[in-house]
């Protein structure tokens, strides 16, 4: 059986931590702009931390694939229910919601993401 993209986002988008041994190799890597992550274990504490209090949503717009690689522009839509100071893209006040666009690079390994690379800008920002 292959990666099922489509199942992955609806698991994903539970917020469940099962979606980590679910979807990602043990020996997983993610790369973001100031830190690179290895294993489950730590992708598992950065999505607890990101999702203490805030609702994760990951809404597609498109998806390419290549064999093993896969790339995704996704709408990414953070929905907090409790006042979030800390939040790692800015502070964020219960009931307001943030959507900032990512892209990701995945390759895969059989069913599972063995690597993901991710590239975000915030809203509003300026462009050059």
């Amino acid at each position: 059986m292959d990666f099922d993209f489509d199942r992955y986002v609806e698991d994903f988008n539970t917020n469940d931590e099962s979606v980590v041994s679910k979807h990602y190799t043990e020996d997983l890597t993610v790369e973001g702009p100031d830190r690179t992550l290895r294993g489950r274990a730590e992708w598992l504490g950065m999505l607890k931390f990101v999702h203490s209090g805030v609702r994760e949503r990951l809404q597609p717009i498109m998806v390419v694939r290549q064999g093993d690689r896969l790339m995704a522009e996704v709408n990414v839509v953070f929905t907090p229910s409790v006042d979030r100071s800390d939040f790692p893209f800015g502070p964020l006040k219960a009931g307001q919601s943030l959507t900032m666009k990512f892209f990701a690079s995945y390759r895969l390994r059989g069913q599972q993401i063995a690597h993901l690379t991710l590239g975000f800008w915030m809203p509003g920002m300026r462009s050059l």
